[in-house]
């Protein structure tokens, strides 16, 4: 079954977490917390990060 990406950005983010500008920014945010901490609630935040910015972008792409 194909989604949209509408549907995909929807699966994939939460809104009980953050987002950064781009995902360069994101990755370097979890990147960053993995280093600093042993907290896996931490670690799981950031990553949460991580994936709202992806669904973030997969809202801008155009149409194929």
């Amino acid at each position: 079954m194909s989604m949209t990406k509408q549907e995909l950005a929807t699966a994939i983010s939460s809104n009980f977490f953050g987002e950064r500008d781009t995902l360069q920014e994101a990755f370097d945010y979890a990147f960053a917390v993995a280093k600093a901490t042993g907290d896996n609630a931490a670690v799981i935040t950031a990553l949460m990060v991580v994936a709202n910015t992806i669904a973030k972008e997969i809202k801008t792409l155009a149409d194929a």
